[in-house]
């Protein structure tokens, strides 16, 4: 069972408010949760009770190797708590090489 760290949507239209769980990762995104975390309210104006998460809980499940999504992630870092994140490169074409490179290769 593979354990993600992502929000879960509540609020009514257009008044967003969103938990920070942790979920399996085949769960849907409003589906069943292993625990809460904490929260996030983007309507409340104090930047300090807009996110409010249990850190130590946060690093329980980290450091067991749950993945964090890249929006839980940023948040988690500026709450101060550091770690690896594990950015997928997205599918799709391979970059091109640049001229220069085309031309050393060629030569």
């Amino acid at each position: 069972m593979a354990v993600k760290i992502r929000m879960k949507r509540m609020g009514r239209s257009h008044l967003n408010f969103f938990r920070v769980n942790a979920v399996d990762s085949r769960s849907p995104r409003d589906g069943r949760v292993i625990e809460e975390l904490g929260y996030y309210d983007p309507q409340n104006k104090d930047q300090a009770k807009q996110f409010v998460v249990n850190i130590d809980r946060c690093k329980y499940w980290l450091d067991r190797g749950a993945i964090p999504s890249e929006t839980v992630s940023s948040m988690l870092k500026k709450a101060g708590l550091e770690h690896k994140s594990l950015r997928l490169p997205k599918p799709g074409k391979p970059k091109a090489q640049p001229e220069e490179k085309k031309e050393a290769a060629n030569a």
